[in-house]
């Protein structure tokens, strides 16, 4: 349930946009109080950029109201005024002395959120990003204290189980799934929170499926994440209780998850498969799923249940995509460089019977390049997605590039369309600026491919990065390669 708002550059205008942020913040879950510091933070940038920005000139203002299941994020969009918020700082004692209050409106700004990031775009504009974290009971916090987890579990014993959609009501019983199953070492630490959960499932961010007992207790868990930006999903959450493991639980429910994701008309499935061990990556490509990308540097260490002495320094994983309709299509446009790594990824859903034929290249490439940013605050790493190369594609990135650079970044990553034959130009430039290869993602904005390359910000051990089928074995191998380069430069 994203929003988005075009406002005409005037100051009546600050009034009903702090009135539907606070609104929106508390229907998205944030409380009260944490919606209302949203809604002050939003009104100091707003009047600021209305009282300096446009003074003396009229434009728009754009909102991007995002959500995700630990924060919200508002990003506010102008192409006002140049400004720098490093040369506009609060002084306390100057603002006693001289009444000069200037830099007090950042300091608000700064004290209301958890995250303000502040992005100059050059020609491209100015972006302000406020972020707000969820506050809820973790689930230690609804049990009795010194609960072991695997009291939780219920004795092991032969019995029918009950598949049925999770609701709402299954918010809690899935968070104890999580916390009995892999105790505090889950990689996804919103399942610890009951009422993200509940809210996630309550504005369809996600759907799955629970299994539960005879008696009704719950004993397996499996859901799809869906994308915001098209119509494909995630495979990722799933858990079976220890006690119920080894019955076919995972089999039935990932059936399930594939019937309602048909049903719910999404084009493709996907599954990002964790490379220090490789359980997940045979149960995906069991289902029919077939590697199209490594990611090295997802996220940061998580030590899982029973298996710690295989963590690595960080989590890369390999992205399995399923297909769901026969009209997807492969495209003209391959970048010369990786035309034979992405024809062999084409290749593996060639025999399912699945209509991969071509699409004509677009007719007329932008002269402005248009970037979308999506940061991951907690797992350290950014996404950049190309909409349009434009002429300005060098000096846009690098713009956006060095906004970023304080934010102490695990990796970037950058989703290039494979639609324009301006694709090799940046291919060409993105090597030069330490990126490498990363994969082929299928559908994953508006429903068109991308091919994604990768910055990799630390030192990776790649002896630690397991793969299971041939064609990811051909990733590693690949981007290892230029990897090293890049390292010896």
């Amino acid at each position: 349930m994203e929003a988005h708002l075009l406002l005409e550059a005037r100051l009546p205008m600050v009034g009903s946009a702090t009135d539907f942020t606070y609104k929106w913040c508390v229907n998205m879950g944030l409380s009260r109080d944490d919606a209302a510091k949203m809604a002050l933070a939003t009104d100091e940038v707003l009047t600021d950029i209305l009282l300096h920005g446009y003074k003396n000139e009229s434009g728009y203002i754009e909102i991007w109201f995002q959500y995700t299941f630990s924060e919200i994020e508002i990003a506010i969009q102008e192409k006002g005024e140049p400004f720098d918020p490093e040369k506009h700082t609060y002084n306390a004692d100057r603002a006693i002395k001289d009444h000069d209050f200037e830099g007090a409106a950042l300091k608000t700004i700064r004290k209301m959120t958890d995250q303000f990031l502040f992005l100059n775009r050059g020609k491209d504009g100015k972006e302000f990003r406020l972020v707000k974290q969820f506050t809820s009971s973790h689930i230690k916090d609804l049990l009795p204290d010194h609960l072991d987890p695997e009291d939780l579990d219920e004795p092991e014993a032969d019995c029918d189980y009950l598949l049925t959609p999770a609701t709402t009501e299954d918010a809690e019983d899935i968070a104890k799934l999580i916390y009995r199953s892999y105790s505090y070492t889950y990689s996804k630490e919103d399942l610890y929170f009951p009422k993200r959960i509940e809210t996630a499932i309550k504005h369809e961010y996600k759907f799955g499926t629970i299994v539960r007992t005879e008696a009704g207790g719950p004993a397996g868990y499996f859901a799809v994440i869906k994308s915001t930006d098209s119509m494909i999903g995630e495979v990722g959450e799933a858990v079976v209780s220890p006690n119920h493991r080894g019955r076919g639980l995972m089999k039935k429910m990932m059936n399930e998850l594939i019937k309602m994701s048909k049903q719910r008309g999404l084009l493709g499935l996907f599954g990002m498969a964790s490379t220090f061990h490789i359980i997940s990556q045979k149960v995906n490509d069991k289902f029919g799923f077939r590697s199209t990308a490594l990611i090295i540097a997802k996220s940061p260490q998580k030590l899982y249940k029973g298996m710690a002495s295989q963590a690595s320094e960080v989590v890369s994983v390999v992205m399995d995509f399923l297909p769901l309709t026969r009209l997807w299509r492969k495209p003209i446009i391959l970048p010369d460089e990786y035309e034979d790594i992405l024809s062999e990824i084409y290749a593996q859903f060639t025999g399912q019977n699945r209509r991969i034929g071509t699409e004509p290249p677009s007719s007329q490439d932008a002269d402005q390049t248009d970037l979308g940013l999506t940061i991951n605050y907690e797992t350290q790493n950014v996404l950049i997605t190309v909409k349009d190369y434009g002429k300005t594609f060098e000096t846009s990135c690098l713009r956006l590039f060095r906004s970023i650079d304080e934010l102490n970044l695990n990796a970037i990553y950058i989703d290039l369309p494979l639609k324009s034959t301006r694709i090799n130009g940046a291919v060409e430039w993105l090597k030069e600026q330490g990126f490498i290869f990363s994969g082929l993602m299928p559908l994953f904005h508006q429903e068109h491919d991308f091919m994604r390359m990768q910055k990799i910000m630390i030192e990776t051990d790649f002896d630690k990065i397991n793969t299971y089928t041939e064609l990811a074995g051909k990733l590693k191998s690949l981007i290892k390669k230029e990897y090293d380069a890049v390292q010896k430069r």
